[in-house]
């Protein structure tokens, strides 16, 4: 008996060294297999501008989308959020040779970055693993951003039509002096009503720009050196600054900044148009209108606000390619990212999150449908920079506009004035030196013309002359070369 109980218990240990070598197999080889799949991770840096940089409201979003991307596609992103600066830290990034593979751009970094071969070429890559980015929007629209045939940013889905000569304005204080907006018809009606609130509101600045100066909203505004006038409809490349229209557009905001509309201290001046509007220290500020934006506007200066728009509803400049999604020259992975991007272009959990953040936080719902501020807040951080996402179209309606924001948009885009110039880029490379000294030498006069600070008759008269010696001509000449080339 002893024996046999000797036997069982010698058995009992031996199957139990089995197990326990088994199971530290099977936890090894575990192991492994985590250790292999954290290796094959692709890690891949994303770029955009956004006034969630660096809080906390970023941080959860971050981590939610690194949850559905790492399932998705086995990627890990890195964020690079700038809320200002943000074409001053890309360069940065650029030139240090820093990891950056996909990145949001405004049409002058492009052209800069394209110039210099910095982007990747993306026709192999859309073709390949960009077909949800095609269904999304759609073959013109993506041939809008071509150059000489080649692509090298993808359009983002949102409003190509814009409605110009617009304003955001406080409706509270609309309401306080018993003014009707709807019947702004003319800039005469806008600056009546911009010398009631400098007369009762003198503690605050009447009217702002959304961009460094109020040229913003002008559908002339400038994406080349050259310019087709007559609402983008004449087929002539005109130099802007010798157009009348120019010239007078900025005598009248010369006009406003001695009226003192515009406020004082403008080259100090570092908050955004919707960080004054909360803190109720500005009236108005020059913008672009389309559906839905005043609901928009409503969320990102945390207070109700009314569009008026004097202008028409216009496709000008080639608008689809003034904001692109690129993949840069420093990426590790150009596949990689042209298939992220291709998810981020068609999923609307990704889109929701980059949108609006994260549900029961930032937004929630309403029995409708609608989405809207979560108890006790009036704010939505990431609202404000939605429309630069790639696809607006998948994302939640926010309550206040009609559930059908997104088609009534698509309809926006169709039905509006288009410029004889939609589709056409033009190719910088064959004045590319002359080019870059026409920039800089705008750059140096553009915030003082733009803003009023000096007499166009004598400011723009100067410039006009130093780009006269600098080739100007000959740059216009080039791209009309170019556009009726197009054309044909």
């Amino acid at each position: 008996m002893k024996k046999k109980k000797m036997f069982i218990a010698l058995s009992l240990c031996f199957l139990s060294a089995i197990c326990s070598v088994g199971i530290l197999h099977i936890v090894q080889k575990n192991k492994k297999s985590e250790q292999k799949q954290e290796a094959s991770i692709t890690k891949l840096v994303i770029a955009y501008p956004s006034q969630a940089a660096k809080t906390k409201d970023q941080e959860m979003v971050e981590n939610a989308i690194n949850q559905i991307v790492k399932e998705k596609l086995n990627i890990e992103l890195e964020f690079r959020v700038y809320a200002q600066n943000y074409s001053q830290n890309i360069n940065r990034m650029m030139a240090g040779q820093e990891q950056l593979d996909i990145a949001f751009f405004y049409k002058s970094m492009y052209e800069d970055y394209v110039m210099n071969q910095q982007l990747w070429e993306l026709n192999p890559l859309l073709d390949k693993y960009g077909r949800g980015i095609k269904s999304a929007v759609g073959e013109k629209v993506i041939n809008a951003c071509r150059l000489n045939d080649k692509l090298y940013g993808l359009p983002n889905n949102r409003d190509y039509a814009v409605g110009w000569d617009a304003y955001i304005m406080r409706k509270d204080l609309l309401d306080k002096h018993e003014i009707d907006a709807s019947k702004i018809k003319t800039t005469k009606d806008l600056e009546n009503v911009f010398d009631i609130i400098k007369e009762g509101e003198p503690e605050i600045t009447v009217v702002a720009s959304s961009t460094p100066t109020m040229l913003s909203n002008c559908y002339f505004s400038l994406e080349s050196i050259g310019v087709h006038m007559k609402e983008g409809q004449s087929s002539k490349v005109s130099n802007l600054f010798e157009t009348k229209e120019y010239k007078n557009t900025l005598k009248r905001i010369r006009r406003w900044y001695l009226k003192g509309y515009l406020g004082e201290n403008l080259f100090e001046q570092t908050k955004t148009v919707e960080q004054r509007m909360r803190e109720g220290t500005l009236f108005a500020y020059a913008y672009r209108a389309k559906p839905g934006v005043e609901q928009q506007e409503s969320i990102g200066c945390g207070r109700e606000v009314v569009c008026v728009q004097l202008g028409k509803n216009i496709v000008a400049n080639n608008e689809p390619s003034s904001m692109q999604w690129v993949i840069t020259k420093n990426s590790t992975s150009k596949e990689k990212s042209m298939q992220l991007l291709n998810l981020l272009y068609t999923n609307a959990d990704l889109m929701n999150l980059l949108s609006y953040g994260i549900e029961g936080v930032h937004y929630v719902f309403t029995k409708d449908g609608h989405i809207t501020y979560p108890k006790g807040k009036k704010t939505n951080v990431f609202a404000g920079n939605a429309w630069e996402m790639p696809n607006q179209f998948i994302t939640y309606i926010w309550e206040g506009n009609p559930l059908s924001l997104w088609s009534d948009m698509k309809k926006f885009n169709e039905n509006a004035l288009y410029g004889c110039d939609f589709g056409f880029n033009f190719d910088t490379a064959p004045v590319a030196t002359e080019y870059i000294t026409l920039q800089q030498i705008y750059n140096k006069y553009v915030f003082i013309l733009g803003n009023g600070l000096v007499d166009p008759d004598e400011g723009l008269d100067k410039m006009n002359k130093e780009m006269k010696s600098n080739f100007i001509d000959e740059v216009i000449a080039e791209e009309q070369r170019q556009f009726d080339q197009w054309k044909k």
